[in-house]
């Protein structure tokens, strides 16, 4: 009597496997398989149709399509370190980066607006001609960013204080997306592995950086203020662990504004301690670490922050942004941006608009507020303190003559090697206009590799490329 009933539940088993796999592949992984790049109405369709341009902040061409013998390619005109953001479309080895965000506005599969007409029109007419993509990169700001790289290894991301538009985004070393079909096996097994977005989705430690966390959450709080004075006798013991100031100096009695400047790792652990792990934590996940910053149109993480309870000794590593953190350029940028906004972060935006090259219409992608990080108040506070920090602290050799710049260095702790140097700043102090990252991987101490390359980029802003000194 078992074994009768056996056989027809294997067969009725069976049957809804079947019948489960089925609706899977026809219904809920329908779209996957009819966009797939391997799929050949779709590699026909990238032929035929001549898909739309991906163009700079003022009408300079980053990508476009040409028709020739065999149809439509696409031609890329950007710079190589723009590239690993960019992407490429290619019809062996598919799609990447804003290419990929942005395919089926860019075969004109997608109605970009939110017009029911639109969507509806858009059904019953097959288009073959696809929509333009507007970035908001200056082309004129990425080449100078690009120069001033010189082929180091790293990221540089320049955004505007106010609105949040990316004007530059540099991940080095970077290819051209023109050599991908021929150059392939070279390119993908690169060591140095140049289609990887550093800018976006690169994670390091954020080493003294994290300072600027560490800070906002204390003032938050309101047990200190600027002003608060702590002793430095030029190290600490926590349980037999010793952290000394990277320095190896004694500064003794240091105000937070002096802390901040000389980067003193025994005031910020001597700050953890009093404030505790969670104030710093909670302000952490507001700044939006351990999270995917909500930018359209590019590949990014979430990074990394502590989940579980700390010890004391991992709490003073964290202050000191070594223990079990890891953050982006795009979050680091997203962090000083905020202070440098009254404390109000904005979306972070890499496509400003799209436009119908048949019609002439324009959707376009105004800057967004996301959330208020800390008070206007208190963004002031630390602005101001950021300031001392490039006028007499580490972060000197970012300095101009005639444009107050505020900003942090860090050198990050590499297990791999020499540390990676770090700078995040924005000018001028009293209203940001741009705000600026960089973090240059084995580079060393952030005051002496980066932030004398945050100098030339605000002063290729603010001068001109005239200005830059090579």
């Amino acid at each position: 009597m078992k074994r009768s009933r056996f056989w027809p539940c294997v067969l009725g088993i069976g049957f809804l496997l079947l019948v489960g796999g089925a609706f899977y592949w026809q219904v809920w992984q329908r779209e996957t398989l009819a966009y797939h790049p391997l799929n050949p109405h779709v590699q026909h369709q990238r032929r035929v149709v001549k898909r739309g341009r991906i163009w700079g902040s003022h009408g300079e061409v980053i990508a476009e399509s040409i028709e020739g013998l065999h149809g439509f390619r696409r031609v890329y005109l950007g710079t190589l370190s723009l590239a690993p953001i960019t992407g490429y479309d290619s019809q062996r080895y598919g799609v990447a980066g804003l290419e990929k965000a942005y395919d089926s506005i860019l075969m004109g599969r997608d109605y970009p607006g939110r017009s029911v007409l639109g969507i509806l029109g858009q059904g019953l007419t097959k288009r073959g001609v696809g929509y333009d993509v507007v970035t908001t990169i200056d082309m004129s700001m990425q080449r100078s960013v690009e120069m001033l790289l010189e082929g180091r290894k790293g990221a540089v991301i320049v955004m505007e204080a106010k609105t949040g538009r990316i004007l530059a985004a540099a991940s080095t070393p970077g290819f051209s997306p023109n050599d991908i079909d021929a150059h392939w096996a070279v390119i993908s097994t690169d060591g140095d592995s140049p289609l990887f977005n550093r800018a976006f989705a690169g994670f390091y430690p954020p080493g003294s950086t994290f300072k600027l966390v560490v800070l906002a959450a204390g003032l938050a709080s309101g047990k200190v203020v600027m002003e608060s004075s702590f002793d430095d006798p030029g190290a600490i013991s926590i349980h037999g662990y010793t952290i000394t100031n990277s320095d190896g100096t004694d500064k003794r009695s240091l105000s937070l504004t002096e802390a901040l400047a000389l980067s003193s790792n025994v005031v910020f652990v001597r700050l953890a301690q009093e404030i505790g792990s969670d104030a710093i934590l909670d302000m952490a996940r507001a700044f939006g670490l351990g999270q995917k910053p909500p930018l359209i149109g590019g590949s990014v993480g979430s990074g990394r922050i502590p989940t579980d309870e700390l010890t004391a000794v991992e709490l003073a590593q964290m202050a000191i942004g070594q223990y079990n953190v890891a953050v982006s350029p795009l979050q680091m940028t997203l962090l000083v941006q905020a202070l440098a906004n009254e404390g109000l972060m904005m979306r972070p935006t890499l496509v400003s608009a799209v436009h119908d090259p048949v019609s002439g219409k324009v959707w376009t992608n105004p800057p967004e507020p996301i959330r208020q990080v800390v008070k206007a108040g208190l963004a002031r506070k630390m602005r101001e303190a950021l300031a001392v920090t490039v006028q007499r602290g580490t972060g000197r050799q970012a300095a101009l003559p005639h444009v107050e710049i505020a900003g942090k260095t860090g050198s990050a702790e590499n297990p791999q090697g020499v540390a990676h140097a770090w700078f995040v700043g924005m000018a001028p102090t009293a209203e940001p206009e741009i705000c600026v990252t960089i973090i240059l991987e084995n580079a060393g101490s952030g005051g002496k590799v980066a932030a004398p390359l945050a100098r030339e980029i605000f002063r290729v802003y603010f001068n001109g490329i005239q200005g830059a000194k090579h």
